[in-house]
């Protein structure tokens, strides 16, 4: 029954009334111009493997995969990973990510309840050969979930900015929050500054005062989410 509801949450969060559900942001966020993130891959575009570009100045490529077993309709086992390579066009600098986790891992479900199968969700990020940073993503630590809302929160720091990240499960026309998210909202500070949308269309949205190289750690840090392929999703 929950499976039900919750894909027939997921269907109303697409449709919205007929139109392409678009998740909550701030004003100021909302009013900078879009920048998509445009993929080659199958499966319309994105798909296991493939190349990708950022507005006008990002590009790079991608590998992900997630699998998942289940024994005696009660155990479950997840497994996700991605690595990508985000290189800027302008600079010549490329950072890698090694990501993996995410809803994950061993999870035992007892009639309406689920225990386990939160792992976070975490990329390890180099460049030119050395650790340069890390982006985490991971659920509140709860034993019990009756909710439908997998609301997640961590961050990304690369060469010294960090900024907060946290999943977005509202937007214009919904009754109620959606399961998965509609995008991530990053923060500097309690404000926020970029919102990576991913329902149905892949877009990032910051602000114009952000430095350039807060212009890259954005950009890694939609690349981490929005090119995630978790067993969750």
């Amino acid at each position: 029954m929950k499976k039900q509801l919750t894909l027939l949450i997921s269907v109303l969060g697409l449709t919205a009334c007929g139109s392409l559900a678009i998740m909550d942001k701030s004003e100021a966020v909302k009013a900078q111009p879009e920048m998509l993130i445009k993929t080659d891959g199958d499966l319309w575009g994105l798909g296991g493997d493939g190349q990708f570009t950022l507005g006008a100045t990002y590009e790079g490529k991608y590998s992900r995969d997630a699998s998942t077993s289940t024994w005696f309709n009660t155990i479950s086992t997840k497994d996700g990973s991605m690595a990508a390579e985000v290189t800027n066009k302008d600079s010549g600098k490329t950072w890698l990510l090694s990501c993996s986790g995410g809803g994950g891992g061993t999870s035992v479900k007892f009639s309406m309840l689920q225990f386990g199968g939160d792992s976070p969700y975490i990329c390890d990020i180099t460049s030119q050969g050395e650790p340069a940073g890390t982006f985490l993503l991971e659920r509140d630590a709860k034993v019990i979930d009756f909710g439908t809302e997998n609301k997640e929160k961590g961050s990304i720091a690369v060469d010294g900015i960090h900024f907060d990240v946290e999943t977005v499960h509202t937007g214009s026309g919904l009754m109620m929050p959606l399961q998965n998210p509609l995008g991530y909202s990053f923060k500097l500070k309690g404000q926020e500054v970029a919102a990576v949308q991913t329902n149905g269309i892949l877009t990032v949205q910051w602000l114009p005062e952000m430095t350039a190289q807060q212009n890259d750690v954005l950009a890694v840090g939609a690349i981490a989410s929005a090119l995630s392929w978790r067993p969750a999703d």
